[in-house]
């Protein structure tokens, strides 16, 4: 049997190389394969997660991830940097999982470039503390930046600096890495091209749990204005403006951080504005016309350290910061009366946050600390009419806020309990000195399923206040209920609202004025009195990631009971000089507000176009009562605005870009017709590459505002950029800006009883040569 399977096989080995040796003598047959496009999917959703991808978002022409982000339907970048996802600020924004910035997102919008990111990761209801997940929910989203592997663990660099005329200078040296271990941003910014760099270190998310545990001095001086108006920032700011800033962040340990921030600005910014301001009183109106011309100075100065621990049973958080600022400007005002004023306005705060979470299976206990010091020397002048008047108003202040919260879990509920003491030690020079004891207790239940989330809250709180001369005991309660349903496919419903006793203003107590503009006094009050408020909130928010297609609907209805009425009127041959003066303030006479707030979007991509679509709707109704002169006048506010935005890509080489605005104000004064002023914007901007190594770009912007009944003002702003890439990593622009040399923009706003009609100018014809080289 064995020889008969050895021979067996030895036939079939041999005719197997027969086989194989035919097989090599014929001639070898070429078999065409049709050529394949693989698309990268431009929106992939892994759970809760979407996941963008930057290069199928990227076109010509964009540089940062700020670029970029502008074009990915669901998120929302506004004009000062800040993020939002289908309406809701995002809590968190990471580089490769890691929060470097804590809130100070612009300098990573603005400073990493699109190029060395590979997606964008939107978490959304991302709760950051791990401790606390399936115990708080969070609305939020948080975005993550994920790096290509080229662009992580080594030093980036990258060096912008342009000159032109007239007198033109803007230039940026950024440094950044990204390791496992540690990372660092840091850069120095300087220009005087009308860039505003307080943008790139806003803090954008706010670090404390809740503004209940916080409290900021109010500012009753401010910095001469600069831009007011919807026109580009950068249009209409005229500065002088350096900015040093450094940022890094350690790991210490397992799922510890430590994080350094320190940054330097010194912005130095002029203005010229005409204004008509007209002031509706009981019987008549009065107007006033001003020509004011505006010097501000900024200094600012903030150092923050971070230590936090995050993991699955403990959580520790500690944040000492010190913020430093010295700010004065000067107003020289013409018109209707001449006067100068010159405002002095530091402000420096010592503050450190310290949090404790400690998780042992559903349950957790937080305890939190909080303390913070406040100085605000501050003073102000004013020249009219050969008399001078000035005013010091001086504030310090100490605030310290101690809590603990115990969450415990019982199924699909939490139960969670929350109780604390504050203290508040505030003075303000000549005016007022108060002390605020404060305790409160919050039960809170919570119920989570996978459709179903709802929280109720039932705070309780004791103050006790002592005003120097007088003492005052005062307890309130509020409610508040929050349900969430996700049920519908792609879609998520919410209803929530709350009735809350709000404590009592201590920024409005003071006896006497305050010389808080060159024409205006304000007026505070010693009266007690607390405001009671109801909201009711509808929202409905929409996610199809596959077709690409957000959108969300907010409804909010608002009523207050209010202690205090405003007032409005004007005072002659007051303080022992000659001219009219302004009386703003408040005075205790109880009343009620109403008001309505309408905030909608939608999103979707267009694959005819390769672009997308991007629609917004606001409105707005406020009705109040003002003292206007001796008379109680109820008036009625409203806006309504809409804004589409189209983009796309004709021709592979030709990206363009389409937005149209419209926008209407009313004041209507008791119950009369109300005065109506209509403004539309249309703004257009084409990128064209003939060849790989040129570029050409033009943008244009028209404006038609009402400014009164039956006039309208037209302005029409052209902008043009040719871009060489001499190689990958070197290129010059040459920008030319505002090419018709429009040099005034007018425009009309109504709020509360006052109607402002404004005339300011517009950066004039610029060009602009820049130098961009990445080593």
């Amino acid at each position: 049997m064995m020889r008969f399977l050895l021979l067996l096989f030895c036939l079939l080995s041999a005719t197997m190389i027969q086989a194989q040796s035919k097989w090599r003598d014929k001639p070898v047959k070429n078999i065409e394969l049709k050529e394949v496009t693989i698309k990268a999917q431009k929106i992939r959703q892994r759970g809760d997660t979407l996941v963008y991808s930057v290069a199928t978002f990227a076109k010509d022409g964009d540089r940062s991830i700020g670029d970029v982000l502008k074009k990915m339907p669901g998120i929302q970048v506004a004009e000062d940097g800040k993020i939002t996802y289908n309406g809701t600020p995002i809590n968190k924004f990471y580089i490769e999982g890691t929060d470097l910035l804590q809130g100070r997102y612009g300098l990573a919008t603005n400073g990493v470039e699109h190029k060395d990111v590979s997606s964008v990761e939107v978490m959304t209801n991302h709760q950051p503390v791990k401790a606390l997940k399936n115990l708080s929910e969070s609305e939020q989203a948080a975005i993550n930046l994920k790096l290509k592997d080229g662009s992580k663990s080594h030093l980036i660099t990258t060096i912008n600096a342009a000159v032109g005329t007239p007198s033109l200078w803007n230039a940026n040296l950024t440094g950044m890495m990204f390791s496992k271990q540690w990372q660092m941003i840091s850069t120095y910014k300087t220009n005087n091209t009308g860039e505003d760099l307080q943008h790139d270190i806003k803090e954008h998310i706010d670090l404390f749990a809740s503004s209940a545990h916080r409290y900021n001095e109010a500012e009753y001086l401010v910095l001469p204005r600069g831009n007011s108006s919807e026109l580009e920032q950068q249009r209409t700011l005229f500065n002088k403006t350096h900015l040093l800033s450094t940022n890094w962040i350690f790991g210490i340990g397992r799922e510890a951080t430590l994080d350094a921030q320190v940054s330097y600005l010194t912005d130095r910014q002029h203005a010229d504005h005409e204004l008509q301001t007209t002031y509706y009183m009981s019987n008549d109106s009065r107007t006033i016309n001003d020509y004011q011309h505006c010097h501000a100075h900024r200094q600012d100065l903030a150092i923050k350290t971070t230590i936090e621990v995050n993991r699955d049973s403990t959580y520790l958080n500690n944040i000492l910061r010190a913020d430093l600022s010295w700010n004065d400007g000067d107003v020289l005002v013409g018109g209707t009366y001449d006067a100068m004023q010159h405002l002095y306005l530091p402000h420096h705060r010592l503050c450190n946050s310290l949090e404790y979470i400690h998780r042992k299976g559903k349950n957790a206990l937080t305890l939190h600390s909080l303390n913070q010091m406040e100085w605000l020397p501050q003073n102000t002048g004013v020249q009219r009419d050969e008399a001078i008047l000035s005013q010091p108003i001086s504030r310090r202040s100490f605030y310290s806020d101690e809590y603990a919260n115990y969450d415990l879990g019982l199924g699909p509920f939490v139960l969670a309990l929350e109780g604390g003491l504050s203290y508040l030690d505030r003075q303000m020079k000549n005016l007022s000195t108060i002390r605020r004891g404060q305790a409160y207790v919050t039960p809170t239940l919570k119920y989570m399923q996978n459709k179903v989330s709802a929280t109720l809250r039932l705070p309780v709180n004791y103050y006790h206040y002592n005003f120097g001369d007088a003492r005052r005991d005062d307890a309130n309660l509020g409610t508040s209920l929050a349900v969430s349903y996700r049920g519908i496919p792609r879609l998520t419903v919410s209803l929530s609202g709350n009735i809350t006793e709000n404590p009592y203003r201590i920024s409005n107590h003071y006896d006497g004025m305050l010389l808080t503009n060159y024409r205006t006094l304000t007026k505070g009050t010693t009266q007690y009195g607390t405001a009671v408020g109801k909201t009711l909130t509808l929202t409905a928010t929409y996610q199809n990631s596959s077709n690409a297609q957000f959108g969300f609907l907010t409804v909010t209805r608002i009523w207050n009971k209010n202690p205090y009425v405003a007032i409005q009127s004007f005072l002659t041959d007051t303080l022992g000089y000659q001219g009219s003066w302004l009386i703003n303030g408040i005075m205790l006479n109880p009343n009620h507000s109403r008001s309505w707030l309408i905030n909608g979007n939608f999103e979707t991509m267009l694959p005819l176009t390769d672009g997308m679509l991007k629609l917004f709707v606001h409105w707005m109704q406020h009705d109040q009562l003002m003292l206007s002169g001796d008379t109680m006048t109820p008036y009625c506010n409203t806006s309504f605005s809409i804004d589409a935005i189209l983009n796309g890509t004709l021709f592979r080489k030709l990206n363009w870009k389409y937005e149209l605005e419209y926008g209407t104000t009313s004041l209507s004064i008791a119950n009369a017709e109300p005065n109506r002023l209509q403004g539309f914007e249309h703004s257009f901007s084409l990128y064209y590459s003939p060849i790989k190594k040129l570029s050409l770009s033009l943008m244009g912007e028209y404006y038609h505002n009402q400014q009164y009944q039956q006039q309208y003002t037209d302005h029409i702003l052209m902008d043009a950029k040719v871009i060489f890439k001499l190689r990958s990593n070197l290129e010059l622009t040459l920008s030319l800006r505002n090419i018709l040399n429009t040099r005034e923009y007018a425009y009309t706003s109504y709020t509360e009883l006052i109607s402002l009609s404004e005339s300011q100018p517009i950066r004039g014809r610029e060009c602009l040569l820049s130098v961009y080289y990445r080593p």
